[in-house]
């Protein structure tokens, strides 16, 4: 499993962050991973779409009928609610869906601490603009990060936050539904009152430029391509690119760790 590499530097950890919004409910979720641990989320998101028409790298959280599909939802957030952040947004306020879920992604960023760790959002250049400005706001200084469109078909974390994002944004619908869900989601405006104002502000009124990690972009469109991705710490995107896909390496890795039940079913891709 090697690091995401941007030039000289390489960073074994990473923050995805992903949003659903059902209505006017917006859940952003932002999930804290080494690079290490990436193998034990993949191997339980496997796990437990068992008796689903679910497959990583090839399915996200829209794929499923949530009210089939709840055990399976509630199941991948529990194994893996250790890695997971979230905040919610309850809306009727007027603020624009973009701005909140990029400044749900600036305050969870924050609350992590992104030191050494590249964050990954799930969108174009356009969502990282807006991150960055909210976070600077916040901080006053943009984190390390990268974009990749459809992230959630990449990488195991990605696919994580996608997989609880949507899952919570069809649990809640009412405040007190926030503090009886797993993992909790505050309020955005409320618990973190004292962020929102300055991080959304940017937003609207900064014009600094903000620049995301110059990462080797590779637009895999197979299931294998995607994995060697993820593999090979390289960010989805760009034009299609051919290269060498076998997911050999893969399957021996999940092995040499211990992973025999995914190292099966990797190598039946």
């Amino acid at each position: 499993m090697r690091p995401f590499r941007a030039g000289e530097a390489a960073y074994e950890r990473s923050i995805a962050i992903d949003a659903s919004t059902i209505g006017d409910i917006t859940i952003t979720v932002a999930v804290s991973a080494e690079r290490t641990d990436e193998l034990a989320i993949l191997d339980s998101i496997y796990a437990a779409a068992e008796g689903y028409p679910f497959f990583p790298f090839r399915d996200k959280s829209h794929d499923l009928t949530y009210e089939d599909s709840v055990e399976f939802f509630e199941t991948v957030v529990r194994k893996n609610s250790q890695y997971l952040k979230a905040t919610a947004h309850l809306g009727q306020d007027g603020s624009d869906s973009e701005r909140v879920e990029a400044v749900q992604s600036a305050v969870l960023a924050e609350q992590l601490g992104v030191e050494d760790s590249l964050v990954i959002l799930d969108g174009n250049e356009d969502k990282a603009d807006r991150f960055g400005r909210a976070i600077t706001g916040i901080s006053g200084s943009c984190p390390p990060m990268a974009t990749c469109i459809q992230s959630e078909l990449y990488y195991p974390t990605s696919l994580l936050a996608d997989l609880c994002a949507s899952h919570l944004a069809y649990q809640i619908d009412h405040p007190r539904h926030c503090s009886e869900v797993t993992p909790t989601a505050p309020v955005t405006k409320e618990e973190f009152n004292n962020l929102w104002g300055p991080a959304y502000n940017e937003i609207v009124n900064s014009s600094t430029p903000v620049s995301t990690e110059p990462i080797e972009q590779r637009r895999a469109e197979t299931v294998p391509t995607r994995m060697n991705c993820w593999f090979k710490g390289l960010m989805g995107g760009g034009e299609p690119v051919q290269f060498e896909s076998s997911v050999r390496p893969i399957v021996q890795y999940a092995r040499r760790e211990g992973y025999e039940e995914l190292a099966t079913r990797l190598s039946e891709v």
